[in-house]
């Protein structure tokens, strides 16, 4: 016999624990949404408990009803959510992607419909929301916390079970509701154990160890104790008081064997502390950054039961990241022996040239190329993927959710089914041509296939080449050796505008093609899709788009300034900071019902602070061009041209800001 779904459709369960109530209030939330309301009663959902195995679900109709099995809560979250996926037509990224509902009076399943589970490729797959600037200053219903847990349930329905819920010790407003949401909880490698910094517990005490090995041991006891008998996944290491090694606040360690040493005792011990108050409890230890490199060196020696987690770069290759000017790309790929996990980011912050804001900027074949060698080498265990603030990251982030899923899948079968799910659009091939231009458009600052540039490449060297300038205009920039061999500032300004200078047209290209994809789909009535695209690729098409010009006025800017043309130079300065300006722009005017004010605290990356350093550098060759008297620029571009050169007062007018006679400029010199 068939049923029938309807808003009224209860959902049974006899014993639910607090993460499966969670789940099913989700399911209602949904069931308002797709279906009408009405009276009549619509058939329930009934969760049933079984001895499948741990995650494992069964859907069936029987009795009248829609059967839900399940082994754990887990089984019973991941069937719920199933059902909504596949009855409801709720898609998994349905918030992030603003799935718009058209209601209908009911559902029909047949008797013979069945949906059951598949085991994981990963067995613990999950999502460190790091660097959660913009999630941290935006509301959803004036509630700070709604986004928080929508990002918890995208988790369980990209069939995750695992998180980092924020970075480090800001995380801790999020810990609770997490637990309560059921997921497993791993801690920063900043912050092992979920430990209190000792530093913050101890603030009149220098970190040092072995000295103070009782005040350390005080707060990982304390961590266990507060985590004891609760879904965990706990870190092992030992880091300095921040995201640095442990000598760079103890600089007597200058021996990596010694090093070596002190990161294994501890280790051991945090590992027996665990195991002591939870026998068999997951551990796990991030090879990141220095800890691998003394692992490969074979100076650090781990207990046998724990897991490695091997890191990418933060930008997608399993090689060690680059640190300042260090960029040693030691291998990183998992080694095969004992269980190994990784640690991967489509989302990266480094002060460099990696994306935050903006999605990835290598092509996602090479990307699905890297995690499948990652599975070929035993990398199974744990997948926890860095995604910062989510929405600027869905598309990677299902694409890397199908991976832990189902492991090796066809990128292009993929995307065409992301497109068309989210996009609603019958002919995907548009907008995969769009991503394809986003991909080629991106810089290459080197010679490896992940040295593509993301947005923080287009800020933060050229606020470094500016900071620069005003302090030496000779010498090079320290900070900018990793992308720059050049012996003097001029060097180095060259190297730049050269890698960057062919990019301006493809994004000026990209950002266009994209406007008229958009308006394309708006006109054959797909709204919904058009709004996507300018909300999603729209966006950082825009960002590209102005920000590659922008550093390119700046190149030509302090070249012009370093041969004393500084009028020339101060125009071409203002330009900058006018397409920096415009890139905040492309952000902000994307604010549209529940976002607004999610970019507002583009704090990073900072778009707008690149142009608050243009002015700065406007000021500074005012100065050095109009200066002292600040009354040549104002007669020359302000006075009528049969009074520049009449002097009897200096100016009959306020001195005009740098802004009014950049524009004062511009009016002459582009009519």
């Amino acid at each position: 016999m068939s049923i029938t779904i309807r808003s009224t459709t209860k959902i049974l369960c006899d014993r639910p624990g607090t993460s499966v109530e969670y789940a099913i209030d989700d399911i209602r939330r949904d069931l308002a949404s797709v279906l009408k309301p009405g009276t009549e009663e619509g058939s329930p959902v009934c969760l049933v408990q079984t001895d499948l195995e741990t995650e494992a679900y069964r859907i069936s109709v029987a009795d009248g009803s829609l059967c839900i099995e399940a082994g754990d809560d887990f089984g019973f979250i991941y069937g719920l959510y199933a059902f909504s996926r596949t009855v409801l037509g709720v898609k998994d990224l349905w918030f992030w992607n603003d799935q718009h509902f058209t209601q209908v009076d009911s559902i029909p399943l047949p008797d013979s419909f069945q949906l059951e589970s598949t085991k994981s490729a990963v067995r613990y797959r999950g999502v460190f929301i790091n660097d959660e600037v913009l999630l941290e200053h935006w509301q959803v219903e004036n509630d700070p916390d709604l986004p928080w847990r929508l990002a918890f349930e995208t988790i369980y329905r990209l069939g995750g079970n695992l998180v980092i819920p924020g970075s480090g010790q800001r995380g801790e407003p999020h810990l609770a509701l997490a637990r309560q949401m059921g997921l497993y909880i791993n801690q920063h490698h900043a912050c092992p154990l979920g430990a209190r910094m000792f530093a913050s517990a101890f603030p009149n005490l220098e970190p040092r160890w072995p000295e103070e090995r009782d005040r350390f041991e005080s707060l990982w006891r304390e961590a266990i104790n507060a985590q004891k008998g609760q879904k965990t996944l706990w870190t092992l290491g030992f880091r300095g008081q921040g995201d640095r090694p442990f000598w760079a606040s103890d600089p007597r360690y200058t021996d990596d064997r010694d090093r070596g040493n002190i990161l294994t005792e501890i280790i051991r011990r945090q590992y027996q502390l665990v195991q002591e108050a939870e026998p068999g409890a997951p551990c796990v230890v991030y090879l990141y950054g220095e800890v691998m490199d003394l692992y490969r060196k074979h100076l650090l020696s781990l207990p046998a039961g724990i897991t490695k987690i091997w890191s990418d770069n933060g930008y997608g290759r399993m090689v060690s990241r680059r640190q300042e000017n260090d960029d040693p790309r030691v291998p990183s790929m998992p080694d095969g022996h004992g269980n190994n996990g990784i640690y991967f980011h489509v989302s990266f912050y480094d002060l460099q040239a990696a994306n935050h804001i903006t999605p990835l900027t290598n092509d996602p074949r090479t990307i699905s190329r890297e995690l499948t060698e990652v599975l070929d080498h035993g990398g199974d265990q744990v997948w926890i993927i860095n995604a910062s603030n989510i929405k600027p990251h869905v598309y990677m982030l299902n694409l890397i959710a199908s991976m832990w899923k189902a492991g090796g899948i066809d990128v292009r079968s993929e995307t065409d089914q992301y497109l068309r799910r989210y996009y609603r659009c019958s002919n995907s091939r548009p907008l995969s041509k769009l991503l394809d231009l986003y991909y080629q458009a991106a810089v290459q600052y080197g010679p490896h296939w992940d040295q593509h540039a993301g947005e923080q490449y287009f800020n933060y060297v050229p606020r470094v080449l500016i900071t620069q300038f005003l302090k030496n205009q000779e010498s090079p920039s320290p900070e900018l050796q990793w992308m720059s061999s050049g012996s003097c500032l001029a060097g180095q300004i060259h190297d730049f505008q050269t890698r960057i200078e062919p990019s301006v047209e493809p994004y000026r290209h990209l950002d266009t093609e994209v406007r008229r994809e958009a308006l394309t789909m708006e006109l054959a009535g797909n709204v919904d899709g058009a709004t996507l695209l300018r909300d999603n690729l729209g966006v950082a098409a825009g960002i590209y788009r102005h920000c590659s010009r922008a550093s390119l006025l700046i190149c030509k800017a302090l070249t012009a300034a370093s041969r004393g043309n500084y009028r020339s130079a101060f125009y071409l300065a203002g330009a900058a900071k006018e397409g920096y300006l415009k890139a905040d722009q492309a952000m902000r005017s994307r604010e549209h019902g529940k976002w607004q004010g999610f970019w507002s605290n583009d704090c990073l990356t900072d778009v707008k602070q690149s142009a608050w350093v243009c002015s700065s550098l406007m000021g500074y060759l005012r100065c050095l061009g109009d200066g002292p008297y600040f009354n040549s620029w104002k007669r020359d571009f302000t006075y009528p041209r049969d009074e520049q050169k009449v002097f009897v007062l200096t100016n009959m007018e306020n001195h005009e800001t740098d802004e009014q006679i950049y524009q004062a400029m511009k009016r002459v010199w582009e009519g």
